[in-house]
């Protein structure tokens, strides 16, 4: 559903300037944008009222059954071009939302195609020229800022950035398309997404994506770095954005764990930084509450060295 309508809370690690292992763990803390004179449950409720709305009023693209220990994943076009995503059916909002620039092609309102599919790959055609950049989601746009103004400090810097979430591409289609030279690496769990986020969200072929579990992947990183020490900065991230979850706001425990930790902070630049999207709560499962708290604790322990800090950012309401 809208990332806005949800609980949400970013947390992040700045590595310090000189030493490879100096650090600055940061999560800050932002009041969610409230007009004046309207409660954070009312807002609520007209986010869900007007994400109903647009969805009644799209067309599915494509609808990939349920394959894999992955859920239904459904496609919509809307009148502006944009195209979403939602899994399990989910019709009150939706994960990604991208615009695409100009109006759509006529094979993507083609009535007599079918737009059921058993994977990815059988979804009917509908291109995505150009997407407009543009970010839905708060805590996307907060990690774009964090991108952004790197790009932006050296026009002539390469700056690199690991993306341990795909979804459709939304964020990673937002910073490359603004950062000419950066590199963008993304992992993704579920297969059918990358495939997607390309035909129907215009995800740049220069975003190289790695379908595989998070840990795997960060892991496999931190033997490479430490493999070769003298090329090891060539091989870290300047940020390194965590947005991992299973059920509602649970964060997998090994996207949580002491290891993962570990490797984040092995593979992450001096100067750069690590942003984990957590919800700190859930009334559909009690149990976020204690794991926010104690992937807090892990991230105080882990960053525990000198001129280090760790700060909480709310991007969402409720939070």
């Amino acid at each position: 559903s809208l990332a806005a309508m949800k609980p949400l809370l970013c947390l992040s690690l700045i590595c310090g300037g000189a030493p490879a292992l100096g650090a600055q763990l940061r999560a800050a803390r932002q009041a969610p944008e409230e007009p004046d004179g309207v409660s954070p449950d009312t807002q609520r409720a007209l986010q869900r009222v007007a994400a109903v709305e647009d969805v009644r009023t799209s067309s599915v693209l494509c609808r990939v059954g349920a394959s894999g220990g992955f859920g239904s994943v459904t496609v919509r076009l809307h009148s502006d071009n944009s195209r979403s995503v939602a899994f399990n059916g989910d019709v009150s909002g939706y994960e990604t939302k991208v615009r695409c620039h100009g109006e759509p092609d006529p094979q993507c309102t083609n009535a007599t195609i079918s737009r059921d599919a058993g994977s990815a790959e059988e979804c009917p055609a509908c291109p995505c020229e150009e997407a407009d950049g543009g970010l839905s989601g708060p805590y996307s746009r907060e990690v774009a800022a964090e991108i952004d103004s790197r790009c932006s400090q050296d026009a002539s810097a390469s700056p690199r950035v690991l993306l341990l979430g795909l979804g459709c591409g939304e964020l990673a289609t937002h910073v490359a398309r603004r950062c000419e030279g950066l590199q963008v690496d993304a992992v993704e769990l579920d297969g059918r997404l990358p495939a997607l986020a390309r035909q129907y969200f215009g995800l740049p072929d220069r975003v190289q994506v790695t379908v595989s579990d998070a840990l795997l992947v960060v892991l496999a990183a931190q033997q490479d770095v430490e493999r070769d020490q003298l090329l090891d900065d060539g091989k870290k991230y300047d940020v390194i954005f965590v947005d991992c979850f299973s059920d509602g706001g649970e964060t997998p425990e090994h996207c949580r764990s002491p290891p993962f930790l570990q490797a984040l902070h092995a593979i992450v630049r001096g100067g750069g930084k690590v942003i984990q999207h957590l919800w700190h709560t859930d009334p559909q499962h009690p149990q976020v509450a204690g794991q926010f708290e104690g992937t807090l604790g892990l991230y105080r322990k882990e960053f525990s060295c000198h001129d280090c800090k760790v700060e909480t950012r709310a991007v969402g309401l409720g939070s």
